[in-house]
């Protein structure tokens, strides 16, 4: 894996650079956005993690544009984790937010998960555990059989299934399933959770699991 690690705390780009290096992983890093286009646009990176408050600019701004020219995947490292600044650097097209501190083999496989998703081509079925989600037909499947869910329950399926394994936010899950109409309340989450969870019961889906995080929200494991 070749990461490119910006972040203008030089004690944690040692630390995460030794510690990646040891991994086998090829780390190169920047201190500054200015540094960080210049490292972009000469080394191509496979994935960067993005500290969100640089001394010449911000990391979601820096998101956005590695998205835009050169398109690689970001994880976003910050000590902000906030709902509203984890929403903030998903919209910018940040594909993971990780709050600090982290240990090194958390990071390393949030990387690799990230890596797992971006290298999936378009149209190809998302698999996770029994299931099988195909986006173009809105479709979900086990086993062979269609299960059957509303568009809404399948695109709430996908989000979290695109996070295997990772705790979404109700304000998460309604940027990314009910943007064209925000609902009034949160608790439209939890109502779409329950009727979700109740139809993959009655599937006799075992994998994966669909689980309630307290004080956070929900995630497939």
């Amino acid at each position: 894996m070749k990461v490119m690690l910006v972040d203008d705390d030089a004690d944690i780009r040692l630390g995460f650079t030794t510690a990646l290096r040891r991994r086998g992983h090829a780390v190169e890093t920047a201190e500054d956005v200015a540094s960080a286009r210049l490292l972009a646009e000469r080394s191509t990176p496979d994935v960067a993690i993005i500290d969100v408050m640089l001394p010449d600019g911000d990391g979601f701004a820096l998101c956005r544009e590695i998205r835009a020219r050169w398109g690689f995947p970001t994880v976003m490292l910050t000590a902000r984790d906030e709902d509203a600044d984890i929403v903030v650097g998903l919209d910018a097209g940040a594909d993971d937010y990780i709050s600090k501190p982290v240990s090194v083999a958390v990071l390393e496989a949030r990387l690799r998960s990230v890596l797992r998703r971006s290298a999936r081509p378009a149209g190809e079925a998302l698999r996770v555990g029994e299931l099988e989600l195909l986006e173009a037909s809105v479709e979900a499947k086990a086993a062979g059989r269609v299960l059957p869910l509303s568009a809404t329950e399948f695109r709430l399926l996908h989000e979290l299934a695109l996070n295997d394994g990772h705790a979404l936010s109700r304000s998460r899950l309604i940027d990314a399933v009910w943007a064209q109409s925000p609902p009034d309340t949160p608790r439209v989450v939890d109502t779409a959770v329950q009727r979700l969870r109740a139809k993959l019961t009655a599937a006799k889906i075992s994998s994966p699991q669909l689980e309630t995080v307290r004080g956070i929200g929900y995630r497939l494991r």
